[in-house]
């Protein structure tokens, strides 16, 4: 299931060349524009390597723009933070108000997931009563629901995890082909879908009642990843939550009505979801073909540096013929899918080598069909690794008109590897 706070940033282009003087060079802009479109298109891993060869070429104030960014995509949100102060501090004389609009939501991001929700809630509330007018009436809509969200957590405590020993857990795959993990709560042990992109723990109102979590006063839109659909949903808090020896305090939870996470077509129930807050707090997951799961009390570190977050979203750079592409990584995806971003750019070979199909997808709220193409094999790199995938299938048109991603890899790729570490501490993801 894919849930997501908010879409994730305005359109960047000239926010920060319009903050130039009129005497800038004119290398200096040449180089902002460059950085401010790959930030556009949310290619961070080049944004980063650019930045790095740009840092001298480029004035100090739209140096720590673009940093703020980076850090933030690459998980090192506290630094993010203070470098988003700096500019509202020392710089704001020369900051339009679209910059510092969405200043103040990139430092809310971080907030978040950071588990600052009263300092997130903050900054949303000063976008909406300082910056409305020039936001768009979707990203108005959306600042709106976050803040019912973040606002109704501002007096919970933040999440911390409790890691005394490493940790081996015994995985199994469910009806649909996921990755389910036993969970632990007053005195109940459910299994839970290990979810990478779910951006938000999630339970069924049912479960929520047998697991003892208090249940807060509040409700939001939320919507499913893939099917589009939108439906209300509540929050809960579990103070206490075990998985293997690890204890988790304070992990929020939506709280959806049984309906909503109940897959009719395959009579299936995803009763209990663990999302991206608890998974990555745990630093680094190995998941091995074998059924285990093993969470060291020690992440280990790689010269792979492959794994960004848009957002809650974990991004996966993979090659394709020499050319590195950024997808969704998606462990609560049965089966990989490439977007209209793929089909655009790579349009007269799938014409030429797939064939049109009706496809269904399907997660919380529903099913939605769509004609697709299908190409019979892509070869993906994950480091030096290659794997191929067979009938992948390839959508035509946009689900959301701010989608600028190749696809989403799911578990039909993860599987290919006897084992795979996630790491987001040092921002890797590595096959063996």
């Amino acid at each position: 299931m894919k849930n997501t706070r908010w879409p994730y940033f305005i359109i960047l282009l000239l926010i920060v060349t319009s903050c130039n003087h009129q005497n800038s060079i004119k290398n200096n802009g040449i180089i902002e524009t460059r950085l401010s479109t790959l930030l556009t298109q949310k290619e961070y891993f080049k944004l980063s390597s650019q930045l790095e060869s740009d840092k001298d070429s480029i004035a100090g104030q739209q140096r720590l723009f673009f940093r703020a960014f980076v850090d933030n995509a690459f998980n090192k949100n506290e630094r993010s933070i203070k470098e988003v102060d700096t500019l509202l501090q020392n710089y704001a004389a020369k900051l339009s108000d679209s910059a510092k609009a969405i200043l103040y939501l990139l430092q809310d991001d971080s907030y978040f997931k950071t588990f600052q929700y009263a300092k997130s809630a903050q900054n949303e509330r000063v976008v909406l009563s300082q910056y409305s007018t020039v936001l768009d009436s979707g990203k108005i809509r959306d600042v709106k629901n976050s803040f019912l969200l973040c606002n109704a957590l501002k007096g919970v405590p933040p999440q911390q995890i409790v890691k005394m020993d490493s940790s081996v857990i015994n995985w199994k795959k469910d009806k649909v082909g996921l990755i389910e993990i036993p969970v632990r709560c007053n005195g109940t042990t459910p299994d839970a879908i290990f979810d990478t992109r779910a951006n938000i723990s999630s339970i069924s109102e049912t479960y929520a009642t047998k697991l003892g979590l208090k249940i807060l006063n509040v409700s939001y839109d939320e919507g499913s990843g893939i099917t589009g659909l939108r439906f209300k949903t509540g929050l809960g808090v579990a103070d206490s939550l075990y998985i293997g020896n690890m204890l988790i305090r304070n992990a929020i939870f939506q709280v959806m009505p049984d309906s909503v996470l109940y897959i009719a077509p395959i009579q299936f129930s995803m009763n209990v979801i663990i999302g991206f807050p608890i998974i990555e707090q745990l630093q680094e997951v190995q998941i091995y073909k074998d059924g285990r799961m093993i969470i060291p009390l020690k992440p280990s570190a790689s010269p792979l540096h492959n794994l960004a977050l848009d957002g809650l979203d974990p991004v996966l750079a993979l090659r394709e013929n020499g050319t590195t592409l950024p997808f969704y990584f998606d462990s609560g995806a049965g089966n990989s899918v490439l977007y209209s971003t793929y089909f655009r750019k790579y349009k007269s070979k799938i014409l030429r080598e797939g064939r049109i199909k009706k496809a269904q997808f399907g997660g919380a709220g529903g099913i939605r069909n769509e004609n697709v193409y299908v190409l019979p094999a892509l070869d993906l790199c994950l480091g030096n690794k290659k794997i191929t995938l067979d009938s992948i299938d390839i959508l035509t048109r946009q689900i959301d008109p701010k989608e600028k991603f190749y696809g989403n890899i799911g578990r039909d790729f993860m599987s290919r590897f006897d084992e795979m570490i996630l790491n987001f501490k040092s921002m890797y993801v590595e096959g063996r």
